[in-house]
């Protein structure tokens, strides 16, 4: 995996709205909501897939858009879809 993928994610999350700390050389971030700095998540790089610093994968190298919107989801900002109320 190289810089060019990492620095894709790094966008999407920020539009998301994200706050987003790059550690190139490690293949790491740290990805933050802004109203709310307790969530926080590390993101690292391995190999061709993205996980968090617990080893949960968030989705594979080339689906950069759809790991964003998995992180956004995870730190309260995704696209929510909500359900009716029956009645």
């Amino acid at each position: 995996m190289d810089t060019n993928d990492l620095q894709q994610l790094v966008g999407y999350l920020e539009n998301h709205g994200l706050q987003v700390t790059v550690n190139e050389a490690e293949m790491r971030m740290r990805v933050t909501n802004p109203l709310n700095h307790r969530l926080t998540e590390e993101i690292l790089a391995l190999s061709d897939r993205y996980v968090t610093g617990f080893d949960y994968e968030i989705g594979v190298r080339g689906a950069e858009e759809e790991c964003a919107d998995h992180i956004a989801r995870i730190l309260a900002v995704g696209p929510f879809r909500t359900r009716r109320a029956a009645g």
